[in-house]
């Protein structure tokens, strides 16, 4: 897992991304030039019974943009058994790799979009219960 904050910045938007603030709204720059086949919009309540996530990706890279609100996200890679928590903000772009398990809590109303380097299979997402604990 990766978690880049693109910075607010002026144009031209520098290479890694970024968001530029003005009068009419935010423009935030996520990619430029990698290819995608999968773009959701996710919303997040904090009144919701259950969480997002509590699952992994065998195949599927995803990355996640958080636009509104504020998320705990708890991940735990299989492979290497590091496992990160952290509160994601507006701005966050987060990477996260096969195998590695992730689960997000809406802490207040929040808004994103996951970008994937595959179209969605839904064979592809395995169930993994990701404990709060680091």
């Amino acid at each position: 897992m990766q978690l880049r904050r693109l910075p607010v910045t002026t144009p031209p938007i520098p290479p890694g991304g970024g968001r530029v603030q003005s009068p009419a709204g935010e423009l935030a720059q996520l990619v430029n030039g990698d290819s995608y086949q999968f773009l959701a919009y996710l919303e997040f309540r904090p009144d919701a019974t259950k969480p997002r996530g509590n699952h992994f990706h065998a195949h599927k890279t995803e990355t996640l943009y958080l636009i509104s609100g504020r998320v705990r996200a708890v991940y735990h890679d299989l492979d290497s058994g590091e496992r990160a928590r952290m509160t994601l903000e507006p701005g966050d772009l987060v990477t996260v790799q096969p195998r590695c398990a992730h689960v997000y809590y809406a802490l207040e109303h929040s808004q994103a979009v996951e970008l994937a380097n595959r179209p969605y299979d839904p064979a592809d997402t395995h169930p993994y219960e990701v404990t709060e604990t680091v």
